[in-house]
Parts: structure tokens; sequence; C-alpha cells
């Protein structure tokens, strides 16, 4: 296949962390969130109110801060360098993510090698968090955006790769041509990719793209 567009995840796939926990660590709210994150594990909550709760305990914390922190969640080894080789061979690419919007527009911003990027958006008011979230990405909903995102470039989803490590990876792995498994977070995600990949340096999955494997 000749793969016209990525999609790509973000926590734990082009960042080594995953922006909520990261920022949780950071502001010291995780013994918090693990709470709600265990919570929504056993199915007690669902995701939506998952991520409600945990912006809650970001309210007034300011932007600044929070944008400050994401600037330093550290780039998976080759993950720059995977984006603008794929720019550079004419293939689009296009975060999806059930992190948050802005690790996805720093990864744009910082590379230039991103066509669009769907996440959840903090609120934000008078440069303070709100304690507000919009979820636009749930943690099995990826496959829901395709769809729409393919309108937008004119593209069929055969056309198309997704990389990612997680469960929220499957219903998007189930859709596009070419499914890669990058360091699989559980034999689920393995199981639905049509390749796994283990390694520390995202470069690797770029032989799959351009027909090599």
């Amino acid at each position: 296949m000749h793969v016209k567009l990525v999609f790509f995840d973000v926590d734990g796939t082009l960042l080594q962390a995953y922006s909520w926990q990261y920022i949780h660590k950071e502001l010291t709210t995780w013994p918090q969130a693990k709470v709600h994150h265990d919570q929504f594990f056993r199915n007690q909550i669902t995701y939506e109110e998952w991520a409600r709760l945990d912006a809650a305990l970001w309210k007034n914390q300011s932007l600044t801060k929070i944008t400050r922190i994401i600037s330093r969640i550290p780039y998976t080894e080759g993950a720059e360098q995977t984006l603008k080789t794929l720019k550079r061979r004419g293939i689009r690419t296009y975060l999806l993510s059930a992190g948050l919007a802005r690790a996805a527009e720093r990864i744009r911003r910082e590379t230039g090698a991103v066509d669009g990027y769907t996440a959840n958006s903090l609120t934000v008011r008078d440069g303070l968090l709100t304690g507000e979230v919009k979820v636009n990405v749930s943690f099995n909903d990826k496959g829901k955006h395709v769809q729409g995102i393919l309108r937008q470039f004119n593209l069929a989803a055969e056309d198309c790769a997704a990389v990612g490590d997680d469960p929220t990876l499957i219903p998007l792995f189930k859709k596009v041509g070419l499914a890669i498994a990058f360091n699989p977070t559980d034999e689920s995600v393995a199981k639905h990719a049509d390749v796994a990949i283990k390694s520390n340096d995202l470069r690797d999955v770029l032989p799959c793209m351009f027909g090599q494997r």
C-alpha cells in the first residue's frame, strides 16, 4: 500500500509520558488523580467523568505554568525526525489523542510537520484554568473521528496508517489500512495491529510506511 496519511497517538508514542499524568505529578495532584484513574479502570466512572474530575484538580492554575510543564515532557527518541521525514515524503500526519490539545499543539508548533490534531481542551479564562475540560476524544472513540478527518484530506481509510501504544488505538486500528503498535502496553493492542514494533526509536516505524516491512 502507498500510505498517504498517518494517524499518531501522542501520549506514550510521540511523547514519552502521558500528558495528564505528567502534569499531575508536577503539580503534586497525582495522589487524588490516581483515585480517579482506578475508578475509571474499575468501570465506576466514565471517561468524561474522569477527565472532568482530573481537570477540576487544576482549577486556578495559570495557563502559562501548564504550558511550561507540557513543554518539558520529553519526546520519544526519533519522534521529531519521524514526523519531518514523513512530511518530506509528502505523507500527511494527524495527531489523534485522548490526551491534551496543548501537548498536540506543542508538537505541531515545534516540528512544523503536523497537518492537524484532535485532542481534549482545558478551558481557560483570564489566563487561568477554570477546572473544566472539553472532551473531544474519549477512551474508545478514536475510530469515530476517522471519516471526518478523511473527508478533510479527501482520502480513503485504506490509504492511512495509525501508530500508537495503548487500547485507545484499537478502534482506530480497525479502520485504517496499516495499523502499527509501537511498544504496545498490552497484548490486546498488538493483537489488533498489522505489525508490532518494540523499540526505543520511533523512526523504526518508517520502513512499514514505505513498504519495506
